[in-house]
């Protein structure tokens, strides 16, 4: 029997604003092509009535993202970093194939089966919180290890308590990692310019560190599952040199 492309883990509202969302889980049986992640298994958190690129260009995408400051329309608007993520790669041809109806749908308890011994990625695109915290602790449970960042930390209805062990809490300014370690969460920080806290580590995977390792042999970005300092990397997103430029001249 042919193995499925993938797993459609879960449709309904998102946690965010209550629109329709998909979450995908693929590249179970086949490596990622993304050198720095590794052989990671993938999941995309996508609208689920909306193609991707026509979420970042309306604002749809908030449903999976949230008010991110990274979100492309945001980020346009601030100058701030934008999205490191190609939507009109992966999360197009996942959304594409979803729609042609390529993936299976499994429950909770099967995908718990499926990942047990393997290593997944908590939100290859899109926010992982945007799914129910349930979800990810049901199919994280057997694995041998996952990786996940959130931006949804600040969120009133956020539980701090739950999604820390899953996800790392992403943060831009030195001030939002201090909040974030104090709501016991552990930090995931993208710098402007060198500024690595004493509690920092630089993340192995980056340029800066010397790629020595990849997120697949890491795994430090596991929230507090790890006992481990929090993570610094520099800004590599598209404009990274023209902010260090600004930084560097205000």
């Amino acid at each position: 029997m042919k193995k499925p492309l993938g797993y459609i883990a879960y449709e309904g509202r998102s946690r965010i604003d209550g629109r329709p969302i998909v979450v995908i889980i693929n590249k179970v049986d086949s490596d990622s092509a993304n050198d720095k992640t590794g052989a990671l298994v993938q999941s995309f958190i996508l609208r689920a009535d909306v193609p991707p690129m026509e979420a970042i260009n309306t604002g749809a995408d908030r449903s999976i993202c949230g008010d991110c400051e990274h979100r492309p329309l945001i980020a346009k608007q601030t100058g701030k970093a934008p999205c490191y993520v190609a939507v009109w790669q992966a999360p197009r041809s996942v959304f594409d194939a979803y729609k042609a109806g390529r993936y299976e749908r499994a429950t909770p308890a099967q995908l718990r089966a499926i990942l047990k011994g393997r290593k997944l990625r908590i939100g290859t695109y899109g926010d992982g919180a945007a799914a129910p915290v349930e979800l990810w602790e049901e199919i994280t449970a057997e694995t041998a290890g996952h990786t996940g960042y959130s931006h949804q930390w600040k969120r009133p209805d956020f539980d701090h308590a739950r999604w820390a062990p899953l996800v790392m809490a992403s943060a831009d300014t030195l001030d939002d990692a201090a909040l974030a370690n104090l709501f016991g969460m552990r930090v995931f920080r993208v710098s402007i310019g060198a500024d690595k806290q004493p509690a920092e580590a630089v993340c192995p995977a980056s340029k800066e560190a010397g790629r020595r390792a990849t997120c697949e042999s890491c795994l430090l970005c596991a929230g507090t599952s790890k006992a481990a300092r929090d993570i610094v990397i520099q800004d590599h997103a598209t404009g990274s040199q023209r902010r260090v430029i600004q930084l560097q001249t205000a």
